[in-house]
Parts: structure tokens; sequence; C-alpha cells
């Protein structure tokens, strides 16, 4: 194996853990109020791949063109990813009105039977959003999303305009998305 190949192999999975290891220090993951995994402005056209729903059948972000779109990329096996999901839950109840959505990408978290599960027994509600299923080789092709959790504010025209790696809060969260609203 050269030198390229292992530092392929290993840094993703360097990265994980210092994202994990950044946020495991206080009860809802972040040290007074701050976040290394703090947004960063972009404006790159989101692509428009499809992938499919919990639900059933496929969707893509063109069908939310006109809407401000919440991606978070996350896992059922990622902690961070699992402790946001109440902030998420919470920031979807208030965008909705305002023309916006939340969606989860779960990457390598198993079928639909597996994820409706998760969400009964470890979050103990329905999805209160649209879920997608991919995997993290899709998420780092389409999203450039190494590292988990990731998630992404694109605009009513499709374009991404803030990425945050790590735990996100609700706070956070209201803050970056009201310019967008």
């Amino acid at each position: 194996m050269t030198l390229k190949n292992a530092a392929a192999l290993v840094l993703p999975g360097l990265l994980v853990v210092a994202v994990y290891m950044g946020f495991a220090q206080s009860s809802d993951g972040l040290e007074g109020g701050e976040s290394p995994g703090a947004g960063s402005s972009l404006a790159v056209p989101a692509p428009e791949v499809g992938f499919p729903t919990l639900t059933g059948g496929e969707d893509s972000l063109a069908g939310y063109r006109g809407q401000v779109v919440l991606l978070n990329i996350w896992g059922t096996w990622c902690p961070p990813c699992v402790r946001e999901i109440p902030h998420l839950v919470e920031v979807q109840q208030e965008i909705e009105p305002r023309g916006g959505t939340v969606i989860g990408l779960a990457v390598d978290s198993g079928s639909s039977e597996d994820i409706r599960a998760f969400w009964q027994d470890r979050i103990e509600l329905d999805p209160a959003y649209p879920i997608w299923m991919g995997t993290n080789r899709e998420a780092r092709r389409h999203f450039e999303a190494f590292g988990l959790p990731n998630t992404l504010i694109i605009d009513r025209d499709g374009i991404i305009r803030e990425r945050f790696l790590g735990l996100v809060t609700r706070e956070m969260l209201r803050e970056a998305l009201e310019p967008y609203l």
C-alpha cells in the first residue's frame, strides 16, 4: 500500500474522531455555546441527484426549488448526529410555515425499516421531516460531506450557502437560516 492510499483510508476516520471528540465534552455536545463546526459561507449550486426516501420512491433537491432547505447528512451510528436530531425537529417546526424544510440524508444506516425503528426506539417519534437514504460515498461525491454530521443551508434558488461540520443547535441554525427565509 502506498502512503497516498494509506492517507486516503486514515484521514477521513481521523476527521470523524476529531469532530466527535470535540463535541463529547458537555451534555449538549458544545463548550460554552460555541461550535468548532461553525458555518462557512459558500455559493455553490446544489446537485439535483436523486435519493431513495424513507417513505418509498425517490426525491431530489430539484423538487424543493423555491424553499429554503436545511440538508442534514447524518448516520444512525453517529453519536453527535443523534444528539442534534431534537434540534432539527424544532427547526423544522419553525421554518416549515416560512417556506423552509429540513431534509435528513441518512448515510450507511440500513434499510428504511432500520431507520424507522431507530426513530421509534432512540428518538421516540416518527420522522418530523423527509428522510432520504444514501451512502457515505454518495454524500462525499455529491455534497463534499467529509465527516458527520454535515449540515448545508440551500437557498430558494438551489444554491448551497452555508455548511456546518459537526453538531449544530437550534440557536445556531435559527441565526444562520434567518437571512434566507
